[in-house]
């Protein structure tokens, strides 16, 4: 005790007062008291010892240790107490100091260090167990705290030594703190061999594995220690709890540098087990930040911001990722793109690599779906959310640059929905905000699909969206600058949103607004207003009185829910309010149509039609609509042959009614009773005695109102409303109005027809003059004369020879036929709309007569327009008030102001007059609408067309206006939507349009033989389709297939002219059919509906290829026993002259077209896990390919479920390249050369180089690659006809297949190319005679093509070559035969003729540009990888690559001496990618240690032959440069390769010149004489001694390096380009 005594008062004398059992205290400060305790025992090692021995005993008490390790006490007078000191700090002079413990303070003496720390360490095997005391487990870790951030360590490694040992007997919650403390502990000289017992724990301790990445993390391992670790952690990646994955997934990427980057990402990618993760997070608490996937992906991101090379690295695998199987690394690079997106530099990279997965078809990538992409963020919604501003922000790229209805339209969508659905309040005002903002962005595509998003919303998500309508309702103010249908689609989210809380009720402000809105719209005297008015009016009434809609407030997120039998009756009743409701919206609308024309009635009826179509009307409504529907019809154009010969009293005998099918149906439809021409042009009488006066009466006796336009304008549309709500209410049946089918139509009343050329015919043809036909006679009676089927008869020579005597008539005439024939051809194709689908086998075959009619009366029209195109008053559709208005011109309304008509009344013609077709209707009836009986005084604002009578002023007013009509509607067709709708020009925008009930008319055209049975000839078949009616199907078909599968560049809306058009869509529709189906469906859509008739287009392209074939003659088309189904199929085309040959021809063209249309489409992507789905045929490629494999000689429909993705594929194809036969033009190869490749790259499988290498020639040449390639080269050899009329992108697309789908080595055909085929067709050009077979399609016209194609194939060959699968001499090879078809291709350039070198030179400096990229990308790499082994070829190589670059730089002066505009915008990237390139050769060969092979100097002044510029040479030098300075060709070398024998250097121009291996001149030469001594030379170079001066080293390397600019007075040219910002 008298030592401990002694040592007590050394420690108090140097200011801490320490006792056995009692709080240390220190009196002075640290620093001052290691001072003087270090004086103290300095030199006396006895004092230190027994100091030593004190420390010892002091911590021998196993209770009282813990008051050595806390802080040191301060005296009451000198702090704030005892208490406070031992826990606070120390007041001195210096401020507040935080006061140490007596153990922390000792270990600052360097004499106690070493033996306080030994006993420090040896103090935890006593704490091991020890937990019954209180504070016991707290000193392990108090003394790893006195150990942390000591200033200086006397024995580091003594200290790093004991604690590595102490984890190997201490317990895991122990061994966790040490392992945590290691880093602050030990000294980076020892860094190394803690990192190495750390991780050989790794893989022994996985519970620790946590504590032991954060420490290797900060400890400074060496590279192939973190290799270790990071393969033990891998490992255990796919086995770790969710809640270790974020610190295991930091220290993956943050450890891996960039050698070790790709190869930790890809074992990322496919060990790392999100399923797990998944249900971590669901199990999550509600409300929880940090669950697992979020932390996840914040750790990845974190590491991919701070490291470029990560990012660098992820981007290019996920770019290069050939994965097949969706997996959760799919997850996890979409989630990466969307980190890295933000950053500027990255951002046009990741949208490249988007773009390629969204738009993937090849088999071998996993395309970004839109299910996919909805799943992904459905599964990690919070993971998401934390990226949401990128999210956003891809979606909004994707918007503005995706093609209408096109696959990236499609995964926007989903991306915003998904994201809506799943994401907070705050993340769903962003987007109901960025969506309006797209809306009023101008661009019609993004238009499009921002209006299609907001009605999923509203479908999908009602009560998120609704506390967002007001961004829906903005949009409310500049909807007249909007299309149609994107009003439509609007509208239609409107109404689902207003219904929603209150359904429709008084309450309901939104829905309101929205009434007020429509009520202004339908009352303006400006067309385009009331179009909107229409369409949002009715958008309202199908959402009150749709039959899905549920009670008010009763809608749920989903959309829709169960109920019970028992609550039914409740749920009727309180959908009266919102019946009520729509028959008050239905009401407004038709009274709105008295006001205004007939073609906004027949607007109406379109729009009507087309909620019944989509099913959207509820039943009751339903009923009454189609009651009144159909007696409107019947009494308005109906008539039986007793009343239009009672309406017709005629001397010529009874009215000749045309295009009957059946004789004894007595439906006639009046055309010529609504003609208002007739009653314009003097057929006064005749009108008289028809008995319809002015019009002011109907046949049926009521009076018809007077209103702008033609009434024939209402009778397609009719038409469809009556047809669509039969088939609503009869379960697709129309037996009951199955007379309009094969009714007859009267289209002209008998008026006399003059012999041309006489006096008696000017009398005629002046306004009221014309005379009725005496006599039944065709040459004198017009109605006889168009009369029967007449104008759709099957003699075009007699059809030629009947409108060529009707284009004699007058003018009137004429003009009142056309109206007429106009509305029958609109009649025609709505009928033809309603009957197509009907099952029974006569109705198909009547429908299949129309369709055979229907293109002969289309011509006769347009033969009747045509004739009519030169006259005063053409004749224009919209002008004469047959198909809705597209100007903005305001209306003038009649003075009268009628009603709206062929209007739905309630009272119907008596039973005596009406039409057969029409229902019997009482004198009074009650209409149930929704639980309300509704008397007929009670609906008569609803029902009735009863107006007052006219006076004469009246009808004057009326005559004005219809003239102030007629002149907008001749200004709206001369201009039109597109500012060039005429219809002697194009008759078919002012057509009804034909749906796709019509389109499946091909399915059964002809009659199944197969389904038949027995023989074939003996089976009664119903009418052939003729060639003209399958050329209009097809026509009409293949609108619709390149309107919604063709992707469209953008189209911005005319905001300022009015955007909105009379079609009903941006992107199909005609004038005449206002609300389109085909216009409002999706691409989905359109490919569901033409799938069914897939297989019978493929029989329809075999039957015309075959038809063809026999009148031709020209091409062998195999019928032999093999090809099976071809004489089934040869009889379903009717070719009643050989003229119908040039039809064929068209239908033929057209559909190849359509087929390749739907094979183009980007939504036909290989789905994920394909080859564990190989069996699966419910895709829709896999339904694609059974259509065209089922087409072929080996596969039957049977065998399709057992074929593999590969073998199904292979049928296809076999299928297709059957057709190469039977095709007669090369246009047509090359749309099967399109198909081939389509099909090929839906094939999983694809021959990689050994499997190559493994097959023979002909196994080789049977590949489909290898087909596709024969086919390209048999193209160009022109095997076809019509090879001279190719256009230069079909010859780029031949060249390129040729060249990148052979199965042989595609590098050695490009040199044929390059050094055989080019040379001699430039020897034959100059006319000094070439060796060579050149291909037929080579000319001086397609060179440029062929040059192009050519130099692109180069590039490609080079990016996709597999050169780590080579050998060193392989890949030297490789790089030798480049260079070599590099250098034929720049020569050319300096070859061809004058009339082809512009051209040439900016494809040269293009793609030379492209070459550059990729040789030294993919090139240089692997020749500085065999350079130490194979340096003489490796520079053999670059020697041969510098002319090609030399050429490059003579291209580049070329530009600036010709100023020439275009070479010069190529020129600024190109001189950067050569100055980027000669710095990589640089560095690889400072990095060879080979810097004396080459010099950097600068180019004599060239010009674009290759010769010397002659301002740039002395005058007395000038005839001996003449013939040393042209650039060497192969066999020879120039003498200027040293920098010091050039004159008139450019100083700008930088190259790397290589010396001659065969020259005997400089120390270059020498030292590729003697490759062992270059190393040598090198160094020598270095100094100056052997090599001369020294070239200045290169600039910095800088991102876009760009040369100055300086300009060189007296020369002839000026330095390189700058860049091109």
């Amino acid at each position: 005790m008298a030592e401990g005594g002694e040592c007590a008062e050394v420690l108090r004398a140097c200011g801490v007062e320490a006792a056995a059992g009692s709080q240390p205290v220190l009196h002075t400060s640290s620093a001052l008291f290691r001072h003087q305790l270090n004086e103290t025992i300095r030199g006396d090692a006895e004092m230190a010892q027994r100091i030593g021995d004190y420390l010892d005993e002091l911590l021998s008490d196993h209770d009282g240790i813990a008051l050595y390790l806390d802080p040191a006490g301060v005296p009451a007078a000198d702090g704030d107490g005892g208490a406070a000191g031992a826990t606070g700090g120390m007041h001195g002079t210096l401020g507040l100091a935080q006061t140490e413990s007596l153990v922390r303070l000792m270990l600052g003496v360097d004499a106690l260090q070493p033996r306080l720390v030994g006993t420090l360490l040896d103090k935890f095997p006593e704490f091991i167990g020890d937990e019954g005391g209180e504070g016991a487990a707290r000193v392990p870790v108090k003394i790893l705290r006195q150990l942390r951030w000591l200033d200086y360590v006397v024995d580091s490694a003594g200290l790093a030594e004991k604690l590595l040992e102490t984890l190997g007997f201490v317990p895991p919650d122990m061994q966790r703190e040490i392992i945590l403390a290691l880093p602050d502990i030990v000294s980076d000289a020892d860094n190394a061999g803690a990192s190495a017992v750390l991780a050989g724990m790794l893989s022994e301790t996985p519970e620790l594995m946590l504590p032991i990445l954060d420490t290797l993390g900060s400890l400074d391992c060496p590279p192939s220690l973190l290799q270790e670790a990071r393969s033990s952690v891998i490992v255990h990646l796919v086995s770790a709890e969710p809640a270790d994955l974020p610190v295991m997934m930091r220290f993956l990427l943050q450890s891996a540098g960039a050698d070790a980057a790709a190869p930790v990402i890809q074992r990322i990618r496919r060990r790392l087990d999100l399923d797990s993760v998944v249900l971590a997070s669901r199990r999550a608490p509600a409300g929880a930040d940090q669950t697992p996937d979020v932390l996840i992906f914040d750790a990845v991101a974190t590491c991919l911001r701070s490291h470029k090379h990560l990012r660098d690295a992820w981007l290019k695998i996920v770019a290069s990722s050939d994965d097949e199987d969706v997996g959760p690394h799919t997850t996890l690079d979409v989630a990466v793109l969307l980190i890295v997106h933000p950053i500027t530099t990255h951002t046009r990279r990741v949208e490249a690599i988007l773009k390629a997965k969204i738009d993937a078809v090849s088999a071998r990538q996993v395309a970004y779906t839109p299910a996919l992409i909805e799943s992904i963020i459905a599964r990690f919604p919070a993971a998401f959310a934390a990226n949401f501003g990128a999210l956003l922000a891809v979606a909004g790229w994707l918007i503005r640059t995706s093609g209408l209805g096109s696959q990236g339209s499609r995964v926007a969508a989903a991306m915003v929905v998904s994201a809506f659905g799943a994401m907070g309040m705050f993340q769903r005002q962003e987007i109901a905000g960025e969506l309006a903002v797209h809306i009023g962005s101008g661009n019609a595509n993004e238009v499009d699909t921002a209006a299609r998003i907001y009605l999923q919303l509203a479908r999908r998500f009602p009560r998120e969206l609704r506390p967002f309508a007001v961004f829906i309702k903005g949009l409310l103010d500049y909807v007249d600058n909007l299309d149609i249908a994107h009003v439509r689609t609007i509208f239609d989210a409107l109404g689902i949103l207003s219904t929603l809380a209150g359904g429709g009720g008084p309450d309901d402000s939104m829905f309101n607004d929205l009434y007020i809105f429509v009520r202004k719209q339908l009352s303006s005297v400006y067309p385009k207003y009331n179009r909107i008015g229409i369409v949002g009016t009715v958008s309202l009434m199908r959402q009150l009185g749709s039959r899905e809609s549920p009670c008010p407030g009763s809608r749920d997120a989903g959309g829709g829910g169960s109920s019970s039998s028992s609550a039914a009756p409740d749920a009727q009743a309180a959908n009266v309010p919102a019946l009520r409701r729509a028959v008050q919206l239905l009401e407004m609308l038709i009274d709105s149509g008295r006001h205004h024309s007939w073609a906004f009635v027949s607007m109406a009826y379109d729009e009507l039609a087309h909620i019944v179509e989509t099913k959207g009307l509820h039943p009751q409504l339903l009923t009454w609509l189609h009651e009144n529907v159909s007696s409107t019809f019947a009494a308005q154009f109906l008539a039986d042959e007793d009343a239009l010969g009672q309406r017709y009293v005629l001397p010529a005998g009874p009215p000749a009614v045309a295009l009957s099918l059946d004789d004894g149906v007595a439906t006639v439809l009046d055309v010529f009773n609504h003609n208002d021409h007739a009653a314009h042009c003097g057929l006064d009488a005749v009108a008289r005695r028809a008995g319809a006066g002015d019009m002011d009466v109907d046949a049926g006796g009521c009076e018809t109102p007077r209103l702008r336009g033609c009434v024939l304008a209402c009778l397609p549309s009719l038409l469809r409303l009556m047809q669509v709500c039969e088939k609503a209410l009869a379960g697709g049946s129309l037996g009951e109005i199955d007379a309009l089918l094969v009714c007859g139509t009267y289209l002209l009343a008998p008026v006399a027809v003059p012999p041309p050329d006489t006096a008696a015919a000017t009398a005629v043809g002046q306004p009221g003059r014309f005379a009725l036909a005496t006599s039944d006679d065709p040459g004198t009676s017009a109605a006889h004369a168009v009369g029967g089927d007449a104008l759709v008869g099957a003699d075009d020579e007699a059809r030629a020879e009947l409108m060529a005597a009707v284009s004699a008539w007058p003018p009137e005439l004429r003009r009142v036929l056309c109206t007429s024939v106009y509305a029958t051809v609109n009649w025609l194709r709505e009928t033809i709309n309603a009957f197509a689908d009907q099952p029974a086998a006569e109705i198909r075959a009547k429908v299949v007569q129309r369709i055979n009619q229907l293109p002969r009366l289309e011509g006769d029209l347009e033969a009747l327009v045509g004739s009519l195109a030169g006259t005063a008053d053409p004749f224009l559709p919209t002008a004469a008030g047959l198909v809705p208005e597209i100007v903005d011109a305001p209306a003038v309304r009649t003075a009268g102001g009628g009603g709206g008509g062929p209007v739905l009344r309630a009272h119907a013609a008596g039973a005596d007059e009406a039409g057969p077709a029409g229902p019997e209707q009482g004198a009074a009836y009650m209409v149930d609408v929704g639980g309300l009986l509704l008397s007929q005084d009670d609906t008569r604002k609803l029902v009735s067309g009863d107006t007052e009578a006219l006076d004469g002023d009246m009808a004057g007013g009326r005559g004005r206006g219809r003239k102030r009509k007629r002149v907008s509607g001749a200004a709206a067709a001369t201009a039109g939507p597109s500012g060039g709708d005429n219809p002697a020009k194009d008759l078919h925008p002012f057509l009804r349009e034909l749906t796709f009930s019509a389109f499946g008319i091909l399915g059964v055209a002809g009659g199944d033989d197969e389904r038949m049975g027995g023989d074939v000839e003996s089976q009664p078949r119903g009418p052939l389709l003729s060639a003209h009616g399958l050329r209009t199907l097809l026509r009409e078909l293949h609108a619709v297939v390149c309107a919604k599968l063709v992707a469209r560049p953008e189209r911005r809306l005319p905001w300022l002219r009015g955007g909105s058009s009379g079609g009903g869509s941006v992107a199909f529709g005609t004038l005449a059919t206002f609300a389109s189906n085909v216009a409002g469906s999706t691409a989905a859509d359109v490919f569901d509906r033409l799938l069914p008739i897939l297989p019978s287009l493929l029989d329809y392209l075999d039957s015309c290829l075959e038809t063809r074939a026999r009148f031709r003659n020209d091409v062998e088309v195999d019928v032999g026993a093999g090809a099976r189904s071809r004489c089934r199929r040869r009889r379903i085309t009717a070719v009643e002259s050989p003229g119908d040959v040039d039809v064929v021809e068209s239908c033929i063209d057209t559909l190849l077209q359509t087929v390749a249309s739907v094979l183009g489409w980007d939504g036909l992507q290989p789905g994920p896990s394909r080859t564990r789905e190989a069996g699966s045929s419910g895709t829709a490629l896999r339904a694609v390919l059974g259509a065209l494999a089922t087409q072929g000689r080996q596969t039957d429909a049977a065998e399709l479920a057992d074929l593999g993705a590969h073998a199904l594929v292979r049928r296809a194809f076999d299928y297709l390249l059957e057709l190469c036969p039977a095709v007669a033009t090369s246009g047509r190869a090359i749309g099967i050369l399109r198909m081939l490749a389509a099909v090929r790259g839906f094939s999983p499988h694809h021959e990689s180089r050994a499997d190559m290498q493994a097959m023979g020639a002909g196994q080789r040449d049977n590949t489909m690659d290898g087909h596709i390639s024969a086919l390209a080269r048999r193209v160009l050899a022109a095997e076809w006809q019509g090879a001279d009329d190719l256009k230069p992108a079909d010859l780029e697309l031949l060249v390129t297949h040729h060249i990148l789908r052979c199965p042989h080595d595609r590098l050695q055909l490009i040199h044929n190319y390059t050094t055989v085929v080019f040379p001699a067709f430039i020897g034959h050009a100059s006319g000094g005679g070439g060796e060579g077979e050149l291909p037929a399609t080579l000319r001086r016209a397609t060179f440029a093509s062929y040059y192009k194609a050519v130099t692109q194939a180069l590039a490609a060959v080079i990016k996709e070559a597999p050169l780590r699968d080579m050998s060193a001499q392989e890949q030297l090879h490789f790089a030798g035969s480049v260079v070599d078809s590099w250098h034929a291709l720049a020569r050319a350039t300096q070859q061809i003729d004058q009339s082809q070198q512009r051209a040439v030179l900016l494809l040269a400096l293009r793609g030379g540009y492209a070459l550059v990229d990729q040789f030294a990308k993919t090139i240089l790499p692997r020749l500085d990888g065999v350079f130490l082994v194979h340096r003489d070829e490796a520079i053999a190589v670059l020697g041969r690559m510098q002319k090609c670059t030399r050429i490059l730089q003579s291209i580049c002066n070329h530009s600036k001496a010709s100023k020439d505009v275009r070479l010069q915008s190529a020129v600024p990237q190109t001189k950067r990618k050569l100055e980027q390139l000669i710095f990589q050769v640089y560095i690889m060969m400072d990095n060879n240690d080979c810097l004396g092979a080459i010099n950097m100097g600068n180019l004599k002044h060239r010009d674009v032959r290759g010769d010397v510029v002659g301002s740039q040479i002395a005058p007395d030098r000038m005839s001996s440069a003449s013939d040393s300075d042209r650039i060497p060709s192969d066999a020879d070398h120039s003498d200027d390769d040293e920098v010091g024998e050039e004159d008139g250097v450019e100083p700008d121009d930088i190259v790397v010149n290589f010396a001659p291996s065969d020259s005997d001149e400089g120390p270059l030469a020498a030292a590729v004489a003697a490759p062992e001594r270059l190393p040598n030379m090198a160094r020598r170079g270095r100094g100056g001694a052997a090599s001369g001066a020294r070239p200045a080293p290169p600039r910095a390397k800088r991102a876009n390096p760009a040369p100055r600019r300086r300009a060189t007075k007296g020369k002839g040219h000026s330095d390189n380009e700058g860049s091109d910002e």
